[in-house]
C-alpha cells in the first residue's frame, strides 16, 4: 500500500511540475505574441514626456508641483489623442479674472509645449518642430515608417494630438466661491494667439 502511495505522489508531483512548467511557457508565449503598436508606444512615450514636461510650471501657477495632474489618453468622441494637464487654484476662475486666467492658462500651455519640443531644431518653425517630435513619438524603434516623408500624413498627425490645460478650483474654493474650471487648448503647433479657450466660467 505504501508503495502505491509513493507512486501516486510521484505521479502527482510530476504532473504538477509539468503543469507549472507548461503554464510558465504559456505565459511567455502569450506575452511574446502580443504586439505593441506604434499607437500604443506613442501613448506611452507621450505620457512619460508629459510627466517630465510639467516640471517648473508650478512656478507660473504658484502651487506645489506634486499637485499637478497629467495624463494622455485617446478620446473616441473627438477621435484624437489628448494630453491633459490639470492644476488646482485657490483664487480667480471667475468672470472678473477672465483675462488673468486666460493669460495664465496660455502661459502654462506654452511652457508645456516648449518643454515637449525641447531638443527639436530651433531653426525650424513651431509646426516643423511639432511634426518632427510627434513623428519620432509614433515611430516604432524596429521599423522605419514610410509615412514619415508624407507631409499630408504628418500634418494630420500634428492635428491628431491635442494638449489641454485646465486650471481647476480646489474643492473648498469651488464650493465657497461657486467657480468652475478654466481650460485652454490646441495642438503642439499652436502659437500663443492660436491657443483656444475651451472651457470658460459659468
Amino acid at each position: 500500500m505504501t508503495k502505491v502511495v509513493k507512486i501516486l505522489v510521484t505521479v502527482a508531483l510530476t504532473y504538477f511540475m509539468s503543469s507549472a512548467s507548461f503554464a510558465e511557457m504559456n505565459i511567455e508565449k502569450t506575452l511574446r505574441s502580443q504586439q505593441l503598436t506604434a499607437f500604443d508606444l506613442g501613448i506611452l512615450r507621450l505620457r512619460e514626456d508629459l510627466n517630465v514636461a510639467k516640471n517648473n510650471i508650478h512656478k507660473i501657477i504658484q502651487i506645489e508641483e506634486t499637485n499637478i495632474y497629467s495624463e494622455v489618453l485617446y478620446s473616441g468622441r473627438n477621435q484624437k489623442v489628448q494630453m491633459i494637464i490639470s492644476a488646482p487654484l485657490e483664487k480667480h476662475l471667475n468672470e472678473r479674472s477672465y483675462m488673468a486666467d486666460s493669460i495664465k492658462c496660455r502661459k502654462v500651455f506654452e511652457k508645456i509645449k516648449e518643454n515637449l519640443l525641447f531638443g527639436q531644431s530651433e531653426s525650424n518653425g513651431v509646426y516643423d518642430r511639432a511634426s518632427a517630435y510627434l513623428t519620432a513619438i509614433f515611430t516604432s524603434p524596429t521599423q522605419w515608417s514610410a509615412w514619415r516623408y508624407d507631409k499630408k500624413f504628418t500634418k494630420h498627425l500634428v492635428e491628431f494630438v491635442d494638449l489641454e490645460v485646465t486650471l481647476r478650483p480646489t474643492k473648498e474654493y469651488a464650493i465657497k466661491n461657486k467657480v468652475r474650471p478654466f481650460s485652454c487648448g490646441g495642438n503642439l503647433a499652436s502659437e500663443y494667439q492660436e491657443i483656444q479657450i475651451t472651457r470658460k466660467f459659468n
